[in-house]
């Protein structure tokens, strides 16, 4: 692949997943709590069939991140920690597909866009301290969901959370592809 087609596919990596992640806040402060699932749907399955390599592997990773961020969130919401918006009315406590589906979209970053930081774990933890908090912080604003505890005290958790769950995807991801880094 030359210089510019892989650029253009890590830009498109990078743009999807953050419109996806705009049409999810979006949609669910204007009433359209699906269209966020939707986006982000359709970001993984055209990101999926335009960028990826080793396909068995990324959809394992985005799977486990998928199942792993719910059970997370679902246990922030259930400590009271946040609740969020456009939860499932049969099952409150669980996080919402909305989230579940943002994890699976972070996760179709990790070989793409964001794979500077996969020789980094350092620096993948710093990121994730920073930004996750950030991204969750950015969520509030637009009411997609609400911090129930002391604010520092939910940035210091979600920012040691977000600092492991990096390393902890790109190791789960070397593992899929058969390394041991």
């Amino acid at each position: 692949m030359n210089t510019k087609s892989k650029a253009l596919k890590i830009g498109f990596n990078a743009v999807g997943f953050q419109s996806a992640w705009w049409l999810t806040v979006g949609g669910l402060v204007m009433g359209y709590p699906l269209l966020g699932p939707l986006a982000m749907t359709l970001y993984m399955i055209t990101d999926h069939l335009t960028l990826t390599k080793k396909a068995q592997s990324e959809i394992r990773l985005i799977l486990s991140a998928m199942l792993l961020g719910t059970i997370a969130d679902t246990l922030f919401n259930v400590s009271g920690l946040i609740s969020y918006a456009g939860g499932y009315s049969v099952a409150p406590f669980l996080a919402p597909l909305w989230i579940t589906l943002m994890w699976g979209g972070f996760a179709a970053t990790l070989n793409h866009s964001l794979s500077w930081i996969k020789p980094k774990p350092i620096l993948g933890f710093i990121m994730g301290a920073i930004f996750g908090p950030l991204s969750y912080m950015a969520g509030a604003k637009f009411d997609a969901l609400q911090f129930n505890m002391d604010m520092t005290l939910s940035l210091i958790i979600l920012g040691l959370f977000w600092g492991i769950s990096i390393p902890a995807l790109v190791w789960l991801q070397n593992r899929f592809e058969g390394g041991s880094k």
